[in-house]
Order: structure tokens, then C-alpha cells, then sequence
């Protein structure tokens, strides 16, 4: 294995031989001056045993101001760059993060919001656009930010070795317009996370940067960290097989409760049966309703496979063992985005169940779920096991219909033929599911980055000339507003054009006018309308039986998000916190039941070194904030599901997008975790009585702490 990745690291994007650059190719910033500029006296200038030379020592404190890395005027030149680089290292336990943020001169930026519902910068100032980057504790790494995602164009970056996950948010801002440029550290909780940071240098580069040499193995062969003990830390395969043996014994045979339907519904309420799933309002409160009409609450978990990879280009050194040509590990070994990628957890799998891994895994898994009282298979799931479990499912579609030309992220050209015509493409894949009972419904997609934070997406259209129906439309909606009158535009929006035809040229860096900011805010609502109603049409004519179960916003970023749920059967949102988001707002804007397609909280208290989007201190911790989060969202009329994300941890080293969580019900082991096994059960099994009021919603005061995610 290591010699493929060997071969095929010569053609991969990230570390390649290209790194061999003249010096004039790297624009260093000046370290002594960022040292001068610190107002905490912890930080400073100082020699590093791990570079071997000085560096800038931080000692981050909560609600810190960050460093002031540059400010306008001040060397290197950011129009003439294509990469901002640096050498950290964490020196903390756990995950470190790192926020990049960039500011613009005399302009007020919209909120730059990230997913856990925190917004960037302090309370006196906001940045135009910020990059969140995750780096794994105790290991030199060099961060990369590639300019071109100062167009906010894409929310994710592609992976770097070393590095973690990287996500974007804010606004379109050009390299010359950047008039202050700040580095934040986290976490820090003067009581639980502690940490401090080595910047060994700062640059602008043409280049990226040539990778470390190989260090230190830091994962075992079981795919576990090596510099860190934990109670239930595997010793060897036999304590790994023992150990998974007596958590199989328990659930062996496990069934769901007399009270329960096959489905998983409540026999105690029942109303007219369909033979598929669908929603039903009592006067009261929503409901699902099974396939035998019973009262069906949907307690779920996403991301239930087999499989938990992550990359290892670049960092093959990090490990003690990885797969090779022994055909025994071959299925631990798979692609991903044409990049060869390892999976501890499959190969773990194979070492305890033998050949017939993947059966016995199915086996062991449904037991588990049914054991916990979980009655759907949530998004992301392997569908072959979802359709084989003889438990409810949620189907994600793919392929969402999208055009080649874009006008904003991932908004496609809505009133092109072309996306009418993907649309009919993209619903014929409901026809292998439309007869199937037991799906509850599908999800027509996943987050829509065009939704991450605030953004006037008929505005968003002319930050550049392009061409696309979508504008030519909007100038069509223009002429009706203003009667076809060109002077009337001209006069509220500013402007000198000649007709309305002249507009398709224009670009716009601010809005020219209060009201033609509110001209681009309703067309917005235009737009994703369309966006909405083309593969509403579609879906709806090859599938009569399914609810369409909508988009799952990452959060409510506007009002615009209300527009594109009129459609829905229900209307879905990750929902990530200590308790739901205000679904009852949701339910009476949108006119439908809410469903949370993902929420978690994760520790660093066992093997990973991250949280995820919420954090909390312990496994205790975790279940309790999972009961906490389930009866309050369940003990809501509105809510009729909610699934925890996800079913197994992920790899310490990343998987491929950098998420390095404890958030899994099972580790990558497969053995559950015994604290959130217990919590999980004892909840579920009480979901209808919660939700009826015949029980109070479980509620337990969980400490406060800072989340470690990117």
C-alpha cells in the first residue's frame, strides 16, 4: 500500500514536485513586528525545540483580539500571491483552530455566521470574509489558504497534509480592497482547554509549500492515537475482539417494545393507514404516521455504513502500520475524488468478524439500533443496509440539478432549460424506491452553499459580467417594476444607463442604491422559488407516495429559506446545539412539521481530539446533552424527528474533508461508547410519552464549553 500511495502522489494537487520555487517567490511576512504588536506579555519571540529556532510563542486567553498579522500599506502584496502559508503547531491535547480573517476598509460587512450559530470577529467589528482551519495537537503543519477563496465562491477548501478541515464564510473581497488581516487561536477555557501556539513564519506564497520531513508515527495499527491513554484503550486485536464480543452479547436478538408497531410507531394512537409514511396534525401537535397509521416519531442516526476513511497522502509517516497487497485488508482501502484513502475501521471490522465482516456487521448493527430504541436509518446511510434492516429510512438524493453556468456558489441558472432538463434526470432516481413502505421520505439535497450565512443572491449575480437567464430574467422583472421606464431606474438606483439591456454589463463591489438592494432582496425571492419549484415538479411526478422531506439547511440564514420550503412536506434543518433551534418559529413561518437531520456533541476526553460542532467535557456529558436535546425537541408539537449525527467516530488523521470527531455512537472499533448507549436508550424508549406530556422532558445542567470544529 504505502508504494501505491508512493505512485500516486506524483499526480496528486496538493504536495507535488512543482513545491521547488526561487526565493522571489516567497513574500515573508515580518515576524519581529507581529511580536511587537502583542498586547498579551505571555506572548512573544522565543527559541522553539520543535522548529530549532524562534518563533512567535501565543498563549491564546478567552475572548482574545487575535494578532494583527498586517495591515494596509505594510509588505508583502496580496494582488501578487497565490497562496497565504504558515508553520504552527499546537501544543495543547486536542485539536487546534485557527481563524483567518480579513477585514475591508469603510464598509459594513453582512454577519459572517458560522455553523454553530457563532458570528466571526468581536462585538466592535466583523471581517469581511473568514477561513476556519483545524490542525491536529502536537504536530508541525503548514496551513494553506489559497487566495481565489476570497471570492467566497466555495465554502470548503480541498485538503492539505497535515492540515484539517478548512471552511469559508463572509463575502467576495478583493486582494487590493484587504486593509487589515487578523490570525485568532482556539480553544481556550480558562477550566477545560488550555492551549498555546508556535508561528514559526508567516508568508505569501507563488508556490505551495514543499511538505516536512517524515517525523514520528503517531496512529497504531488498530487506528488509534499513540501518545494518549483512555479507559477502554484497545492493548492488541484479542482486547479489540473480547471487548466487541461482549457488546454483540448484549444486543443479540434485541426488538423493539410490545407498544411499538413493526415500524417503530406508537399502537397507543393511531389514525388512517396509507400503506406508506406520511404527517398528520391532531390539533395539537404533528405526527408521522406509519405505514399502519400509527403515531410515529422519527429518532434516528445518520451516516450508518461501514466506513469511516480518511486520506493518507502525505502523511504516511503518521502511521505505524497501514493496509498492504495482504488480499485480507484490501477492502480497507478505497478511493475517494481519485485520492487513495485507508479505513481502520473496516479493517478493524475484518479483524473481528473474518470474511463474512460486512453480514455480521449488518447483523450486529440492526441488533444495536433496536436495542437503543432507534427506529429510522438516517441520511448518508449505506442504502443497501438501510433497504435490508426492516427499519425505517431516509433516502438523500443526489445529484441535485445544477447548470454549468452558476451565478452565485452553488446556485445554478434556475430559469435555463437546461436546468428544467436535469431536474427530470435528477428525480428519475425515486423510481427505484417510490413502492418501498419504509422509506419515510427523501431528501432532495444537503446544505446548499449559497445558504451558508446571509447573501442577496440577485445582488450576487453581478459581482461579475457573466451571462446567464437568470439575469437576463431579472432585467425582464426590472422593466415590469419600473414600467420599462429607464429613467425611473436610473433616478432610485443611481445610475446613467442607456436601457435596461445596458445593466447585463454592469458589476457592482457595493449596492448602488437602498433601494435597488431592496430590488435584488425580492427577485432573491424570484430566484429560489424557481430553484425550489423545477425539481418540486419533477419528484413529485415520479413519486406520489414519499414525503419530500426538503434541503436540510444548515441554519436559518434568512428569510429566503422560508421561500424555498413552500414546497416541502416537511421542513428539515441541522440543528446543531445543546437543544433544538426555535422550531416554533420555523413551523409557523414555513406552515409544516420540522425535522432535525443532524445534530451531535462530542468530547476529548477518550481517543479524538476534536468535539465537533458542539462540544462538551465527557462521555457522561454526551449522553446527557443527547437526552437533554431529544425530550426537549420531542416535548414540541412541531418536531416529528430527529437524527444524531453519526453512527461511528471518525479517523483521528481526518477523513477527507479534515473532520477528525468524537461523535459517534460506536468508535472505530465498532464498540459502542457505554455512557451514550445507556443515555440513548433510556430516551427513545420514551419518546411518546414525552411527546404527549404523560412524561417530562429530561433536562440536566451540562458545564459550558468552547466546541473544537472547522
Amino acid at each position: 500500500m504505502k508504494r501505491i500511495f508512493a505512485l500516486l502522489g506524483v499526480s496528486i494537487i496538493v504536495w507535488t514536485c512543482s513545491c521547488s520555487r526561487t526565493p522571489e517567490g516567497v513574500q515573508p511576512f515580518d515576524m519581529q513586528k507581529i511580536s511587537r504588536s502583542l498586547k498579551d506579555k505571555r506572548s512573544g519571540m522565543a527559541k522553539s525545540e520543535i522548529f530549532g529556532r524562534q518563533v512567535l510563542q501565543l498563549a491564546p486567553s478567552d475572548g482574545n483580539d487575535g494578532i494583527v498579522i498586517w495591515t494596509k500599506g505594510d509588505r508583502p502584496d496580496w494582488t501578487d500571491a497565490r497562496y497565504l502559508t504558515a508553520e504552527v503547531y499546537d501544543k495543547a491535547e486536542h485539536s487546534g483552530v485557527i481563524h483567518l480573517e480579513f477585514y475591508k476598509t469603510d464598509t459594513v460587512s453582512e454577519k459572517v455566521v458560522v455553523q454553530g450559530g457563532q458570528r466571526a470577529g468581536t462585538a466592535t467589528e466583523s471581517p469581511w470574509i473568514s477561513c476556519m482551519i483545524g490542525v491536529l495537537p502536537q504536530l508541525k503543519t503548514r496551513i494553506v489558504f489559497p487566495l481565489s477563496h476570497l471570492d467566497a465562491q466555495q465554502i470548503f477548501l480541498n485538503r492539505f497534509p497535515r492540515q484539517l478541515k478548512a471552511t469559508v464564510t463572509g463575502n467576495r473581497l478583493a486582494p487590493a480592497d484587504i486593509s487589515k488581516v487578523i490570525l485568532r487561536f482556539g480553544p481556550y477555557d480558562d477550566t477545560s482547554y488550555q492551549t498555546s501556539y508556535e508561528i514559526a513564519s508567516i508568508s505569501l506564497t507563488d508556490e505551495l509549500p514543499a511538505a516536512y520531513e517524515p517525523g514520528n508515527p503517531m496512529i497504531d495499527p488498530l487506528g488509534q492515537r499513540t501518545d494518549k491513554a483512555w479507559p477502554g484503550k484497545l492493548k492488541h486485536e484479542e482486547d479489540m475482539i473480547r471487548q466487541h464480543q461482549h457488546a454483540a452479547d448484549r444486543v443479540k436478538g434485541a426488538a423493539y417494545p410490545a407498544s411499538w408497531s413493526k415500524y417503530g410507531g406508537w399502537k397507543a394512537k393511531r389514525f388512517a393507514a396509507t400503506g406508506f409514511f406520511r404527517t398528520q396534525y391532531d390539533g395539537s401537535r404533528w405526527w408521522l404516521v406509519d405505514p399502519e397509521g400509527y403515531a410515529f416519531l422519527s429518532a434516528g442516526i445518520d451516516c450508518i455504513s461501514a466506513s469511516a476513511s480518511g486520506p493518507v497522502i502525505g502523511i504516511e509517516d503518521l502511521f505505524e502500520w497501514l493496509p498492504d497487497s495482504d488480499p485480507a485488508f484490501r477492502e480497507a482501502v478505497s478511493e475517494r475524488h481519485d485520492l487513495p484513502a485507508v479505513d481502520f475501521y473496516v479493517a478493524n471490522l475484518i479483524r473481528i468478524f473474518g470474511k463474512d465482516w460486512k453480514a455480521r456487521w449488518s447483523a450486529f448493527t440492526v441488533d444495536l439500533l433496536k436495542s437503543l430504541r432507534f427506529n429510522t436509518v438516517g441520511n448518508w446511510s449505506d442504502l443497501s443496509f438501510a433497504q435490508h434492516s426492516g427499519i425505517p429510512y431516509v433516502l438523500p438524493l443526489r445529484d441535485f440539478p445544477s447548470t454549468a453556468t452558476v451565478v452565485y456558489r452553488d446556485f445554478p441558472d434556475v430559469f435555463s432549460d437546461e436546468y428544467r432538463r436535469n431536474a427530470e434526470i435528477f428525480a428519475q432516481q425515486l423510481n427505484d424506491y417510490k413502492d418501498d413502505p419504509y422509506l419515510i421520505g427523501y431528501f432532495l439535497r444537503n446544505e446548499p452553499q449559497w445558504a451558508f450565512g446571509y447573501h442577496n443572491l440577485a445582488y450576487e449575480m453581478f459581482a461579475t459580467p457573466g451571462a446567464s437567464e437568470t439575469k437576463n430574467t431579472f432585467i425582464d422583472w426590472l422593466k415590469t417594476r419600473y414600467g420599462g421606464n429607464i429613467h425611473a431606474l436610473n433616478e432610485t438606483w443611481g445610475l446613467n444607463l442607456k436601457d435596461f439591456e445596458a445593466l447585463k454589463a454592469e458589476t457592482f463591489k457595493n449596492y448602488p442604491s437602498e433601494t435597488a438592494k431592496t430590488d435584488f432582496n425580492d427577485f432573491s425571492s424570484v430566484m429560489v422559488k424557481k430553484y425550489v419549484d423545477v425539481p418540486c415538479d419533477e419528484v413529485a411526478k415520479v413519486d406520489k407516495h414519499h414525503l419530500n422531506l426538503g434541503m436540510r439547511y444548515a441554519w436559518i440564514s434568512s428569510d429566503l429559506l422560508y421561500k424555498a420550503g413552500e414546497r416541502f412536506d416537511v421542513f428539515s434543518i441541522n440543528g446543531y446545539g445543546m437543544f433544538p433551534p426555535p422550531t416554533a418559529e420555523i413551523a409557523k413561518k414555513s406552515g409544516k412539521p420540522v425535522m432535525i437531520g443532524e445534530f451531535h456533541h462530542g468530547a476529548v476526553d477518550r481517543a479524538l481530539p476534536a468535539t465537533g460542532i458542539i462540544g462538551v467535557l465527557s462521555q457522561e456529558d454526551r449522553a446527557a446533552a443527547y437526552r437533554n436535546y431529544m425530550e426537549e425537541g420531542f416535548s414540541r408539537p412541531e418536531l416529528i424527528g430527529m437524527h444524531y449525527f453519526q453512527w461511528v467516530d471518525q479517523p483521528y488523521t481526518g477523513r477527507f474533508d479534515g473532520e477528525n470527531y468524537n461523535i459517534g455512537v460506536v468508535n472505530t472499533a465498532d464498540i459502542p461508547y457505554e455512557e451514550l448507549m445507556k443515555g440513548m436508550k433510556q430516551t427513545n424508549g420514551r419518546i411518546y410519552e414525552v411527546a404527549t406530556g404523560k412524561a417530562q422532558p429530561y433536562r440536566k445542567d451540562i458545564p459550558p464549553t468552547p466546541a473544537i470544529h472547522y
